[in-house]
């Protein structure tokens, strides 16, 4: 339950290779799908790890259901390659959310949603986060920021979206993304260094 796995490194195509990919997905042909798949599945499920990252919720099952939504829904998709990657992400956000409500409606239906998603849980962090104690210790850090800052950092730092993509998929301007990203990178060094001088 949110444990990270390796899904092969971000295969970068070009512009044009993924249009052509976007359109051929998009009349059902299958190495166009599996294109688009190789080139954002690793980024997405980062994205997905460190925002379920000690919780109950399965990383892999939200990503999945993912790109199951998109396969269902991609032909009445329309845009590039830069909407659909927002519309990738907007996707599995909404997955995780869904996956809350489910989660805290079953074991704590008097939390509010905000912070029983937000922040990071205790539980088998051991056990459920086969990373390094560095990589443990930014995304506990990341997830202990303000809500808005944590997301944007998500998709910014660990997805490597665009500042467009990031303001698609929040649906928040391109400035307010830049804003929440610079205060939370300020935030998040600041927390870091003082863990670091707490060893």
């Amino acid at each position: 339950m949110g444990e990270p796995q390796t899904y092969g490194s971000h295969q970068a195509q070009p512009e044009e290779v993924l249009s052509a990919a976007l359109i051929q997905a998009r009349k059902g042909d299958e190495s166009g799908f599996a294109l688009l798949w190789r080139h954002h599945n690793s980024r997405l499920t980062k994205f997905v790890q460190s925002r379920t990252y000690g919780s109950s919720i399965d990383a892999d099952e939200i990503v999945s259901e993912t790109w199951l939504n998109v396969a269902k829904d991609l032909r009445k998709f329309e845009g590039g390659p830069s909407e659909f990657s927002a519309w990738l992400y907007s996707i599995s956000r909404n997955r995780i959310i869904d996956a809350v409500r489910v989660r805290d409606r079953q074991v704590r239906p008097t939390e509010e949603l905000e912070e029983a998603f937000w922040l990071p849980s205790a539980l088998n962090v051991e056990r459920d986060f086969d990373a390094s104690e560095a990589v443990k210790r930014i995304i506990r850090a990341i997830n202990a920021l303000p809500p808005a800052q944590a997301e944007v950092i998500a998709l910014r730092i660990v997805s490597d979206l665009s500042v467009e993509e990031t303001a698609k998929v929040v649906k928040k301007s391109a400035n307010s993304v830049r804003v929440l990203a610079h205060r939370g990178l300020i935030a998040l060094r600041a927390e870091l260094a003082g863990e670091k001088e707490n060893e």
